[in-house]
């Protein structure tokens, strides 16, 4: 594809522009990829490349992967993104290579393609190419106006169960000294150590966590909610809010493995939902993997309907 080039942060725009095409019905805008582009993993490499015409972006390719650990497969991740006026199948397969080779010149073993269960043409190249379902990540969303009702009932029953249990639910801005923020990125380690994944999750070190949460233009203090027993945080959830364009969605749920079947992420995600809807929000979505049981039976609990999948297709290279 020859009229790709490196990308620079001048292109995050247009690239939000490309996205929001791609899914209109889950628009992002140049803020947050800009601050995507600039907050990355511990160890992590990637490259960026984008085909830029009459100031638009109407192809973009991506390939990245984290620092490898020493034993088990290396591997990588690939993007293309083409406008919907410009698609084609060469140009889609084309954009793939092009990751690939990057990856294979870093030394990866496997390339790993993330794609929409409805998107079917860019399924059927990936497929020819021998790309093959891994895992399946679940999308839900919650529409807060028509269970608006249901919803601060039900979160206040959740309050009343937490202080039964001397369990406090506050918000980062009223108790985020530095001691509970290590406790915050410790309780984040473990919990996310226990996720279902194929691809192994590699945690970065507490001052770029502080940075990639913190700096995230969608994440504030006032709507980072944790659980505290005692002088102990036991529990975390958050809703990140797109500042320009945007769904508001769950950025993380986690509990303290010790304290768990308390109710505490019940209560944390009801926390986070009313909260949603004091400042305005219609609708909020969340996702998991599709083996991550418990956290899925509280999605359907509180009333959230499933939407469109996004699979997770790994091939070797």
């Amino acid at each position: 594809m020859s009229d790709l080039r490196p990308a620079t942060l001048d292109d995050a725009g247009a690239v939000a522009d490309l996205e929001t095409a791609h899914t209109p019905d889950d628009p992002v805008g140049g803020a947050m990829v800009a601050y995507w582009w600039t907050h990355s993993n511990d160890g992590e490499r990637s490259v960026r490349l984008v085909a830029p015409r009459g100031g638009a972006v109407h192809t973009y390719v991506y390939a990245a992967h984290d620092a490898w650990k020493d034993v088990g497969p290396r591997f990588g991740w690939v993007e293309v993104r083409i406008a919907p006026d410009q698609w084609t199948e060469g140009r889609f397969k084309s954009g793939i290579e092009n990751a690939e080779s990057w990856l294979r010149a870093e030394n990866a073993e496997v390339a790993v393609a993330e794609v929409r269960e409805d998107f079917e043409r860019e399924l059927d190249v990936l497929s020819s190419l021998g790309y093959r379902e891994e895992r399946r990540e679940r999308y839900w969303e919650l529409d807060l106006v028509a269970r608006r009702g249901e919803l601060l009932a039900t979160a206040e029953q959740s309050r009343a169960a937490m202080r039964a249990q001397g369990i406090e639910l506050l918000t980062l801005d009223r108790g985020g000294d530095p001691r509970t923020l290590r406790q915050v990125y410790e309780l984040d380690v473990a919990a996310t150590s226990d996720i279902p994944t194929t691809v192994p999750i590699r945690m970065s070190g507490f001052g770029t966590w502080s940075r990639n949460y913190f700096e995230n233009p969608a994440i504030r203090k006032d709507r980072f909610w944790i659980a505290r027993l005692g002088e102990e945080v036991v529990g975390m959830s958050l809703i990140e809010f797109p500042p320009e364009r945007g769904v508001p969605t769950t950025s993380f749920t986690g509990t303290s493995p010790k304290h768990r079947g308390r109710g505490i992420a019940r209560a944390l995600k009801f926390e986070t939902v009313v909260q949603a809807i004091e400042v305005g929000a219609t609708r909020i979505r969340t996702d998991n993997d599709a083996a991550n049981a418990p956290i899925l039976h509280i999605n359907e609990e509180m009333g959230y309907h499933r939407i469109k999948s996004h699979l997770e297709l790994h091939r070797t290279l």
